[in-house]
């Protein structure tokens, strides 16, 4: 017989008590954990969130004041923006519940002390609800963002912005062009988005193709070419036009010269601007506008400028577009500084009126040529000449005997807007 302890069973349910409040203990510590976690994890994409909306609203600012700021938060508006948007958030900066610190230029990180980027740092001071179990202190949830906001060069060298055209990029007639430092982009997708004919060719660094391309006649793209490619955005489609209500009226009727020397200066030149057989221009650094009529310069004369942008706004008919065909010499250089820097000629976004640029060694051109809504033509006549540092355009014909150097330069061609997150 075993005896048994009147009290080992009361023993017994008194551990197992025990264990079952232990095991509790335990299982709500974990519920509260992953209860918290979440809440903290929801937090924490909020606040990331909004600490991008609000860095790129500030770098969108300093883009805005670049050409006066340059870069620099001087008047304190990027700050404030980013501020506004993170209230927007419901991050008020009180101190308490939330902090935001905005610091331009950025304090931590790769971009310490660079212009034009900014530093959002958002905080959010979580209440414990389970995890009160294991503290009273609030727990910080914390995001960072940095952000780009200037303008840069596109480092590109052609853009070809027709979305479905057959031969949008196309060379013919044994025309040469090398395209150097940067690649040429078509957007078209067609199959034949892109044509080397007649003794054609193509050099560059590489091509970004939407669509294909094709070869006849001995043409040849010498360089890697990439098919398939998501197309691009014209970069260019922020810049506004020029605003005429601060510029001079220079001409009220066509200008045309057929002889001499001319010297013209900036303004807007209603009926555009005519010059040919002998006639030699020289145009004063400035912006020229072209109120219809067009720009036109052929002959045996010269074309000089520099720092000069000629605007086209064609109004109706191809005789009113932008034609430089010239025996003589031609030096032209783009604006170095301002809005415009870089940028050589500017058409009309809408207007669908062909440019056309011909000549050989006595052409010199540098700048964007920028004709988003037409054609561009190009047509080298003999020996290397320099057509200029980019081309953006809905469609491109290039022809002729010579070699035309497209010399890209990052201090030469128009500026893009750039606003985007680094960090």
């Amino acid at each position: 017989m075993i005896l048994r302890s009147p009290l080992s069973g009361s023993r017994r349910r008194g551990i197992s008590l025990v264990l079952v409040v232990v095991s509790l203990v335990a299982l709500m510590g974990v519920l509260a954990i992953s209860l918290e976690g979440g809440l903290l994890l929801a937090e924490r994409r909020n606040a990331l969130a909004t600490a991008d909306a609000a860095a790129e609203s500030a770098a969108a600012d300093l883009y805005y004041h670049h050409y006066v700021n340059f870069g620099k938060d001087s008047a304190g508006t990027g700050k404030a923006t980013a501020l506004y948007v993170a209230n927007l958030n419901g991050y008020d900066n009180d101190g308490v519940k939330n902090k935001v610190t905005v610091n331009i230029p950025p304090l931590s990180g790769p971009n310490v002390g660079r212009d034009s980027y900014v530093e959002v740092i958002v905080e959010y001071y979580h209440t414990r609800g389970f995890s009160a179990l294991f503290g009273a202190d609030k727990v910080p949830v914390r995001a960072r963002t940095v952000a780009i906001g200037k303008p840069t060069a596109g480092e590109f060298g052609v853009l070809v912005l027709d979305p479905t055209l057959k031969s949008a990029f196309n060379a013919n007639g044994g025309s040469n062009i090398t395209v150097r430092k940067v690649p040429v982009i078509v957007n078209s997708t067609s199959s034949e988005g892109s044509i080397a004919g007649g003794g054609s060719t193509i050099n560059a660094p590489g091509y970004q193709l939407a669509g294909n391309y094709t070869t006849s006649g001995g043409g040849t793209f010498i360089g890697p070419i990439s098919t398939g490619v998501v197309p691009t955005l014209d970069p260019l489609r922020f810049m506004p036009e020029p605003d005429t209500s601060n510029m001079t009226v220079q001409s009220k009727r066509k200008e045309q010269f057929t002889s001499g020397t001319t010297v013209l200066y900036p303004g807007v030149y209603k009926g555009g601007i005519n010059a040919s057989s002998s006639a030699s221009v020289v145009l004063m650094p400035g912006i020229y506008y072209m109120d219809q009529g067009g720009f036109q310069f052929s002959g045996q004369g010269s074309l000089t400028g520099e720092g000069v942008m000629i605007y086209n706004k064609p109004g109706n008919g191809n005789s009113n577009g932008v034609s430089i065909s010239a025996n003589g010499a031609v030096n032209l250089s783009a604006p170095t500084s301002g809005i415009y820097k870089g940028m050589m000629l500017f058409q009309e976004r809408t207007a669908d009126v062909t440019a056309s640029i011909s000549g050989g060694s006595n052409m010199n051109i540098s700048g964007t040529f920028y004709f988003a809504g037409s054609l561009l033509s190009v047509t080298g006549s003999a020996g290397f000449a320099n057509f200029g540092s980019q081309y953006i355009s809905r469609a491109m014909n290039a022809q002729g005997t010579g070699t035309i150097y497209v010399d890209w330069d990052p201090n030469k061609v128009a500026m893009t807007r750039l606003i985007t997150i680094v960090e």
